[in-house]
């Protein structure tokens, strides 16, 4: 992602653009993306472990900062 490059793997490549996505429009996916993300056979329930997974490091980032961690 750091490269911002397509990836090779197709399937990982649904995730990455995914996770773009959500970060792009601050979680608020639309359903075309969602769909694509579903297409490269991911479920709902993988899409939220990606927001999940998201605001976890968020979270966790902004808590280190705080205590100066």
């Amino acid at each position: 992602m750091r490269e911002q490059r397509a990836l090779e793997n197709e399937r990982l490549e649904g995730v990455r653009e995914f996770t773009l996505e959500v970060l792009r429009t601050a979680r608020a996916v639309g359903d075309d993306e969602l769909r694509a993300f579903l297409g490269h056979g991911y479920t709902p329930q993988n899409a939220l472990e990606v927001v999940m997974g998201i605001g976890t490091y968020t979270m966790s980032t902004l808590a280190n900062r705080l205590v100066r961690a």
